[in-house]
């Protein structure tokens, strides 16, 4: 079942690259695979996926550490306390989700301890939602310019979740267009845009996104 999905999304996303003029080498599939078994992870990178997202601290460091051969990247998507940031950094190969300035300041600090650097993204909540980090549009600039301080993190791009009662392309465009601003303002290139879920990641790749993260659409439901 699972080789069937992935195959199929495979063609979904060459008709797409196909019909926006980009390649295929652009995008990376991330599977999600939060509240799902090591066994799912272990068959899928057996059929050639070898991006996996997780979500909880707990269960990234669980998964990581029982199953990590060389050609495997594990990426933490969600809500990274600062407490917990020891259990991440150095274990993942791309930190999508930092969204404030303290957590920045905490996986510079950690990333030193350890002497790394640490790829991540900033995460920019769109819809200014209660319910989820990053922060608004309005406040990126200060934020990179802040962030950019720090030596050990190495910030790629951006990361963002759409609200989910809202037509998400209209949020794609306005991430890909923040970054090419930031990009001007900052003469830094952020060549990562991490957006689009297993409904509208077609949508995504057309509006310029490199990271697709999908759960459901491999794992099933939840």
């Amino acid at each position: 079942m699972i080789a069937e999905r992935i195959h199929k999304i495979s063609q979904e996303i060459n008709e797409v690259v196909s019909s926006c003029g980009r390649k295929v080498s652009e995008i990376i599939l991330v599977g999600v695979t939060k509240t799902k078994p090591i066994e799912l992870v272990r068959e899928a990178f057996e059929l050639g996926l070898n991006n996996f997202g997780e979500n909880y601290v707990e269960e990234f460091s669980a998964k990581e550490t029982s199953f990590h051969p060389e050609e495997l990247n594990y990426h933490f998507i969600g809500r990274l306390p600062t407490k917990k940031v020891t259990k991440v950094v150095g274990f993942s190969s791309l930190i999508h989700s930092v969204g404030s300035l303290k957590l920045a300041k905490k996986i510079d600090y950690v990333s030193s301890e350890k002497n790394i650097c640490q790829n991540i993204l900033i995460q920019i909540n769109q819809g200014s939602e209660y319910s989820k980090s990053g922060i608004i549009d309005s406040e990126a600039s200060f934020f990179l310019e802040k962030a950019l301080e720090y030596k050990n993190i190495n910030i790629l791009g951006l990361m963002s979740i759409p609200p989910f009662t809202e037509p998400a392309r209209p949020y794609f465009v306005r991430l890909r267009k923040l970054r090419e601003s930031l990009e001007s303002e900052f003469k830094k290139k952020l060549p990562f845009l991490s957006m689009g879920m297993s409904n509208d990641f077609k949508d995504a790749i057309i509006e310029g996104s490199t990271h697709i993260r999908l759960g459901t659409t491999i794992f099933g439901s939840r």
